[in-house]
């Protein structure tokens, strides 16, 4: 897992047993997720780079799920 805290930097944030900064932790990859899926949502319209788009938007909720797992894997650890 210390191999991955360079890629997911607000998962250093997460105390174990404090289950407010697991929230916010959650809270904040949902708002980034939300605001980037809407943007790519728009720009995946465009003809040409429609299919570029869609394909950085699954990446950007990969991302985003990872980093919800690695969360709460930080919290239970």
């Amino acid at each position: 897992m210390e191999k991955l805290e360079p890629y997911f930097p607000l998962n250093k944030s997460v105390k174990s047993g404090e289950i407010g900064t697991l929230v916010i932790a959650i809270v904040i990859y949902v708002v980034i997720a939300a605001v980037l899926g809407v943007l790519l949502g728009f720009l995946s319209g465009i003809p040409v780079l429609g299919i570029i788009f869609s394909i950085v938007s699954t990446l950007v909720w990969i991302y985003e799920v990872v980093g919800i797992v690695l969360a709460i894997l930080a919290f239970t650890k």
